[in-house]
């Protein structure tokens, strides 16, 4: 058997453990040495296979960390939410971001109010800074239930994003929620923007919620005020756009 036809044949029998879960989204795949040992052929013909998947965005390979699913045969066509990396790329920009932080606690009182859970319940906080052309765009501040996402703690979120892992989760988004105001940057939020201390910016409360009504996730945006329209670009419902704004 030819190389080819053989990387391709590998690449189907991973897809096959993909679909069915034995390599599950959000997960590394086996390394090019183990994968290599399993098939009994060269690290050549692995990573050719890889490939293959690459090009069907089944996998993403991070340097230094693995080739990780990101894709599996769920499909989730009742919502579809643009996030910023496909906005960003429409308006012809290359989009960037960079994970600050993530974190469980408790929900205290002002989260459990949102999420309508007692004020000891266990939420995770991401923290996220983007970019557009290497430019500051926002600092996203998002919480959701820590009980909705399995091994929530573990996923690299780095490489998926938020709406991937909602959706792999079988939470279904129904309702986005913006609220709009102004306010001003300080401390480490203004370098991290790339603005003055006390240069406005404007905030934006997201929330997203299921159709039952149940609050999948919450975020606070802190966005330079000529990139703040792409928070609004974003929800399309069977072909339509839909979206629910406040400005305060």
């Amino acid at each position: 058997m030819k190389n080819e036809e053989c990387a391709l044949q590998i690449a189907n029998t991973i897809k096959e453990k993909i679909h069915d879960k034995t390599y599950n989204y959000g997960t590394p795949l086996p390394s090019e040495r183990e994968f290599a040992e399993l098939f009994h052929v060269s690290r050549n013909i692995i990573r050719a296979a890889i490939e293959h998947l690459e090009e069907e965005k089944l996998v993403k390979r991070i340097r230094g960390k693995g080739t990780f699913v990101t894709k599996t045969n769920i499909d989730d066509s009742s919502i579809h939410f643009k996030g910023m990396t496909e906005l960003l790329h429409e308006a012809g920009y290359t989009p960037s971001s960079k994970v600050l932080k993530t974190q469980t606690r408790e929900a205290g009182y002002k989260f459990s109010k949102i999420f309508h859970v007692p004020e000891e319940e266990k939420i995770f906080q991401i923290i996220r800074l983007r970019k557009g052309n290497d430019q500051p765009i926002s600092i996203e501040n998002t919480y959701l239930p820590f009980n909705s996402v399995k091994g929530i703690e573990s996923i690299d979120f780095q490489v998926y994003s938020l709406y991937d892992v909602l959706t792999i989760n079988k939470i279904k988004i129904h309702d986005i929620q913006h609220i709009f105001s102004a306010s001003k940057v300080y401390n480490t939020f203004s370098k991290l923007l790339a603005c003055s201390e006390g240069n406005r910016v404007i905030s934006i409360q997201i929330t997203s919620s299921t159709i039952e009504g149940t609050i999948a996730e919450y975020t606070e945006v802190m966005v330079v005020p000529e990139f703040a329209k792409y928070y609004t670009d974003g929800v399309i419902r069977n072909g339509e756009f839909h979206l629910s704004s406040q400005i305060i």
